[in-house]
């Protein structure tokens, strides 16, 4: 019994934590988002008037339903949150209807990660947070995504209309190893087969066999299943 009344005391601490581990740890929290929403997001982008602009800083533009989970287990259900590219934060309401302005960065750790609409986010140190493409044993998918922006042009003539201002995206595939290691996946077939070391014929062999595109998110996501299969597959 005091063990179980001990467990949900801690789970309702670290629970709390994830938004405000303490007033000094909140505070800093608060002033750094409020910071970058200034610097990076709130001088460049008008969510009111999304038409606008060319595309979003945002992974979605609008709050959506998600969960916050620590240490693998739920800690907020249902809440409101949204993820800042352009800032790498995720942002977090209590619910959908609170004011924008009132929203908090989620504390950054490895131990934290959210589900948006049913995609998982998560936060690996000194490399900020990926989208989770396939979760496997031993190597897992994974997808950063960075915004590129572009300030609005003037026109320079008569003849030219000019642009609007722009947020493009970059995207980047890396495999993650259950070792923690991170290998990013260049942009050409040939050097994308390099990355997989010493499993880059089985890669080879199986890409060839079921007519597979190593460009294409989709039959990526089958290779690494197929790795992940493989007994004594590595990446070294």
């Amino acid at each position: 019994m005091k063990k179980t009344l001990i467990t949900a005391v801690l789970f309702l601490f670290f629970g709390v934590s994830l938004i405000s581990q303490n007033r000094n740890l909140q505070r800093k929290t608060d002033y750094f988002s409020k910071l970058v929403d200034q610097s990076n997001t709130g001088e460049i982008y008008d969510t009111n008037h999304p038409d606008n602009y060319v595309g979003t800083p945002y992974y979605n533009d609008s709050y959506l339903l998600g969960n916050i989970y620590y240490n693998n287990e739920p800690a907020h259900k249902n809440v409101a949150l949204r993820y800042n590219v352009i800032a790498d934060e995720i942002e977090y309401k209590e619910t959908l209807s609170v004011d924008n302005d009132l929203a908090k960065a989620i504390i950054k750790s490895k131990d934290i990660y959210v589900t948006i609409n049913n995609q998982q986010i998560v936060f690996i140190p000194s490399n900020g947070y990926f989208l989770v493409l396939e979760d496997g044993n031993n190597f897992s998918l994974i997808k950063k995504i960075t915004k590129k922006y572009f300030p609005h042009r003037p026109p320079a003539n008569s003849y030219d209309q000019g642009s609007l201002p722009t947020f493009a995206d970059r995207i980047a595939y890396y495999i993650y190893s259950k070792e923690g290691e991170i290998h990013e996946l260049p942009k050409s077939k040939s050097k994308k087969l390099k990355a997989f070391g010493n499993s880059e014929k089985l890669v080879k062999d199986y890409t060839k066999e079921n007519d597979l595109d190593l460009n294409k998110e989709k039959d990526l996501k089958q290779i690494v299943m197929y790795l992940n299969s493989v007994k004594g597959a590595t990446l070294q």
